[in-house]
């Protein structure tokens, strides 16, 4: 069984479970968000870290679930889990900016994308105002700010999408 590393505060939950008492995601998450160092500011975040932490256990042999006929599958420790777990501890200080970081980070990207689609939005309404111009050049008068508007927006949104991409290749992931 090879060591997994877990945070403190996701170790005092899984502790106020004893070895083979069953518990769900919900109760565990409910148990971790009660810690005082718990780093989620939502509980669906929150939820997400522990089922994905509770995925690694159950790959480890730490964590079993147990079938009971209830509509969510429970779980339980095995007597394995508490020694290991406590020996393979970070300290808090190297988890939870981790996982901080790794929202900013997530939250950056998603800037990106929509950063992505405007310009892109952009674009085509440049183009298109271009080749009407081109197609109907007694319009050029009317349509002349409009052009020159959307490429500004395009500009402006590059300049956007270049900040964010050098913030991101500087990112740890």
């Amino acid at each position: 069984m090879p060591n997994l590393s877990i945070s403190r505060e996701l170790l005092a939950a899984l502790q106020k479970f004893p070895i083979k008492t069953t518990f769900s995601v919900a109760e565990l998450t409910q148990a971790y968000m009660a810690e005082p160092g718990d780093v989620h500011t939502s509980k669906k975040a929150a939820r997400q870290f522990v089922y994905r932490n509770m995925t690694r256990l159950l790959k480890n042999g730490t964590l079993e679930q147990v079938r009971n006929g209830r509509r969510w599958p429970s779980y339980q420790l095995t007597t394995a889990v508490v020694s290991k777990a406590a020996s393979s501890v970070p300290p808090a200080t190297t988890v939870i900016p981790k996982a901080i970081a790794g929202e900013r980070f997530e939250k950056l990207r998603e800037r990106l994308n929509l950063h992505k689609v405007e310009m892109l939005t952009a674009m085509g309404e440049a183009e298109e105002y271009n080749s009407i111009c081109v197609e109907l050049p007694e319009m050029r008068s009317e349509l002349q700010e409009r052009y020159n508007q959307a490429r500004d927006r395009c500009s402006k949104l590059l300049g956007k999408v270049k900040a964010l991409e050098s913030l991101l290749a500087q990112s740890p992931n």
